[in-house]
């Protein structure tokens, strides 16, 4: 509870938010239409094979919590991560819309498939590794800033340590929207 009250963990999940609204908008501005409806259409056709995209999606996951850890370490970078953030709403964004715009009565159904738990889950756990990224980030400045002593060995594991975990439910996420999600909308569909 002490991140979910924390001002940069508010600030990254208000940038998120402002990019699914600026997502939904840019889709009725510029020609984003069916773009996600293939991978539905292949679902339905059973033209994925689970293998790949359950390597697919945990491997751009993994790729893109890299990228957020190691701008934690290199402070200059930090400040991208928001960045990623608002990028994956916006993502989010379009495909709600395009979800809704393209499947009409069934979208709520399917949209929901699709959203709960997985990307749910991946953005909470990328606004988690962006918020543990920051806040790394601003305890090894301020630590230099000030030549104040600081344990870095012991808060270097615990940063490491957050990054497993949260990989680990990346990975949990990939394998159920791979082997259960997937299977759930191709029945809907």
């Amino acid at each position: 509870m002490k991140i979910i009250k924390n001002r940069i963990f508010k600030i990254l999940v208000i940038v998120f938010v402002v990019g699914v609204v600026f997502g939904i908008i840019s889709y009725f501005l510029l020609d984003f239409k069916n773009s996600i409806i293939n991978y539905f259409i292949s679902i339905e056709n059973g033209n994925i094979s689970k293998t790949s995209l359950l390597l697919n999606s945990f491997f751009y996951n993994f790729k893109l919590s890299s990228i957020i850890w190691i701008f934690g370490i290199i402070f200059v970078f930090v400040f991208i991560s928001p960045i990623i953030i608002f990028l994956r709403g916006v993502s989010l964004g379009i495909t709600i819309i395009n979800i809704i715009c393209y499947f009409k009565l069934k979208s709520l159904l399917i949209g929901l498939i699709y959203m709960f738990p997985c990307v749910l889950v991946n953005e909470l756990v990328f606004i988690l590794l962006c918020y543990y990224s920051i806040s790394f980030s601003i305890k090894l400045f301020r630590a230099f800033k000030n030549n104040k002593l600081l344990n870095i060995k012991s808060f270097s594991i615990n940063y490491i340590y957050i990054f497993i975990i949260l990989n680990g439910i990346l990975l949990l996420s990939s394998l159920f929207e791979t082997f259960i999600s997937s299977n759930i909308v191709k029945y809907v569909l």
